[in-house]
């Protein structure tokens, strides 16, 4: 099995370069082609200003048929607008999930299946 990670902050994304998998320091959003397609994408989003949704959105498109998506988006109005419709399973995760990193987004997981 082939992991691929994507994380934009340098500092982060040197930690999971020591993991020995693949992993690009860019900007999810502007990488197209060079990811390729994928079975299974995992992810943990930037939830302000409803970049979840985009980034959600772009994920798709490089889901392979068959595939599954599975992310942690904040549980809002426009999340549900936008991913509820298309999504397989949305799980609500209890409030205060993620008080510890310091935010109190109410926060959800979403399965979309390709």
């Amino acid at each position: 099995m082939e992991l691929t990670a994507v994380e934009v902050h340098p500092r982060l994304a040197e930690g999971l370069a020591g993991s020995g998998e693949k992993v690009q320091c860019a900007d999810f959003l502007a990488l197209n082609g060079e990811l390729g397609q994928f079975d299974r994408i995992v992810m943990n989003l930037p939830f302000a200003d409803g970049a979840d949704v985009r980034h959600v959105d772009h994920a798709r498109t490089k889901l392979k048929p068959g595939g599954r998506l599975v992310s942690v988006v904040a549980n809002g109005p426009r999340q549900r607008a936008g991913l509820w419709p298309i999504a397989s399973a949305w799980i609500d995760l209890p409030a205060g999930s993620f008080k510890e990193q310091g935010t109190g987004v109410n926060a959800a997981i979403v399965v979309i299946n390709g």
